[in-house]
Order: structure tokens, then sequence, then C-alpha cells
């Protein structure tokens, strides 16, 4: 498959993102739209709000997993909702400065307000047609890749921060 935007890979952004999606359909597309956007490394994925919890605290088959740069959040998870999941991660002094995009199917002005309430980064409603949806991910990569400095990560293990290999860096 020909990629749409293409870089040379020592000029690629490079991040880790967390893609917490229910439907593996949608998962999967979301992935491959990022890897044809030019990401090849570091895309994550988990099917709900509970996973995505235990991912952040990097429990049990989780523990070795890098802290994302960022999350695309579904709304409509099962078990834990995006919103509840949002709640608990700006709630932890550890996961906060993470950035959160909300991408849903829903412009819902309440769940817009909340979301927003809660300080996620953005709302983005899902694009219907594959052509924009794709786009949507180029753009988001090319944003949060290339414009965006990141907060540094926690150190999973003294909760300190260290430099974020990630975003547009110096």
């Amino acid at each position: 498959m020909k990629r749409r935007f293409e870089l040379p890979v020592e000029l690629r952004p490079s991040f880790d993102v967390l893609i917490v999606e229910n439907d593996p359909a949608s998962a999967r597309l979301t992935k491959e739209a990022f890897y044809e956007a030019g990401m090849t490394t570091g895309i994550h994925t988990v099917k709900d709000g509970d996973e995505a919890l235990a991912f952040l605290r990097r429990e049990e088959q989780y523990a070795n997993h890098p802290f994302p740069d960022i999350i695309f959040l579904d709304l409509h998870l099962p078990k834990k909702s995006g919103l509840e999941v949002l709640a608990e991660l700006k709630s932890n002094a550890k996961l906060t400065s993470i950035p959160v995009v909300i991408v849903s199917g829903s412009d819902n002005p309440q769940q817009v307000r909340a979301a927003y309430e809660l300080h996620a980064s953005c709302y983005i409603r899902k694009p219907h047609e594959l052509d924009e949806f794709f786009r949507f991910i180029r753009t988001s990569f090319e944003f949060w890749g290339s414009v965006v400095t990141f907060p540094a990560k926690p150190d999973p293990q003294t909760h300190d921060t260290k430099a974020s290999a990630g975003g547009a860096a110096s």
C-alpha cells in the first residue's frame, strides 16, 4: 500500500500513541491510517476503559509498555466509558499531563462540554468517509508529531519525569 505522506525515516516524528477503541475494525483502521501517514512504531491499542487504565498504570501485561505521549480515546466503551477514563487519567498526578484527543461519532453538546471540563486536549467527531478519516489521522500525526512539544514522560520506577523523545524536539 502506497503511503500518502512520506518522510525519510530520520525525519519522521517519533512518539507513542495509545488508541482506546472497542471496535476492532475501527482500531485496525486507525492503526492503518497512522501507518499510512508514516508512523510505523509506537502505536498501541486497547479495547476498553479498564484496559486503558491498566496500560497507563503499567499493570501486568502492560508493565513493559511505554507511557504514551498522546491518547486517542473513544467515548463509547464497555466497562468504563471514555469520560470515566478521562476523569481517572486527569486526576492522577503522574498521568494528567498526557494529551487526550477524544474521538467520537457523537457531537452531543453535553458530551463535548463534559470532555472539555475533564480537560480533554480536544474533541473530534469521527469522520464517516474513509478518505476524511485518513486525512484526519494524517493531519493529527503531522500536528502532534511535528508541531507539539510533549511534556516529559513519568519515570515508571520513581515517578519523576524524563525528557520525551517524541513531538517537536528542540
